[in-house]
């Protein structure tokens, strides 16, 4: 069920996507960084749930695109913080006034009361799994 969820919500982010010329897996990397200033690429894939090598081709076109800036993290050369640009918070800003439209479309019929157990659940669900993920960690060659 969530497989073809994620399918038929796939159209709504081209939708915001398209308008705004940005590549798929963007929107999610950009608002992440919104809500976790100088978060590490490495954090990134693991929250996105994304393949390192995504990650780093999607950061390298942002900040070509002057949407973010990636600056060394003082006591370690390897690690850089992100962070969006001035252009990058007006990307952000854009994104929020396309998406919160769509979520309401999306949403629509669903009774309030029901959709906030809809988004606690999801919540516990995705704790509960990130707990499991990062005790017994996947190894790269399955």
């Amino acid at each position: 069920m969530i497989r073809n969820l994620n399918a038929m919500l796939r159209s709504f982010g081209a939708s915001i996507r398209g308008p705004l010329e940005l590549e798929s897996g963007s929107i999610g990397i950009l608002c992440m960084i919104w809500v976790n200033p100088g978060i590490s690429q490495n954090d990134l894939a693991e929250n996105l749930a994304m393949k390192k090598s995504a990650i780093a081709k999607l950061v390298k076109s942002l900040e070509a695109q002057d949407l973010i800036e990636r600056q060394r993290v003082s006591g370690d050369r390897r690690m850089n913080a992100i962070t969006l640009t001035s252009e990058g918070h007006k990307m952000v800003a854009a994104i929020r006034e396309l998406s919160v439209p769509l979520n309401a479309d999306v949403m629509r019929g669903i009774p309030s009361e029901e959709q906030e157990v809809f988004f606690r659940v999801l919540e516990k669900l995705h704790a509960s799994l990130a707990a499991r993920v990062s005790m017994h960690p996947v190894s790269g060659g399955d």
